[in-house]
């Protein structure tokens, strides 16, 4: 296979699995916060029975949990994708 091939496949490939566990991350965060508050994750500021602190709070633990994740997904699958592409 040629080279530039291997390179498309492998980015492809980390770039569908890397969504994919962002997205399954995002959603197991969405369950343990219903858990753990009792209500669903405040998605938006503007509804009356959101508090700001609780929008603050979704929005830190979100951006932090799902950007670390797919940096770790995207180094995990490149050293995956590495070893299954190589000859």
């Amino acid at each position: 296979m040629k080279t530039d091939d291997k390179k498309f496949i492998q980015s492809l490939a980390i770039s569908g699995l890397t969504l994919a566990g962002g997205y399954l991350i995002r959603k197991g965060l969405e369950k343990s916060w219903e858990k753990t508050t009792g209500k669903t994750p405040p998605t938006s500021p503007y509804r009356p029975e959101n508090s700001m602190k609780e929008v603050m709070a979704w929005a830190v633990a979100t951006g932090i949990l799902v950007s670390v994740s797919k940096v770790l997904l995207d180094w995990a699958f490149s050293a995956g994708t590495d070893t299954l592409v190589d000859d």
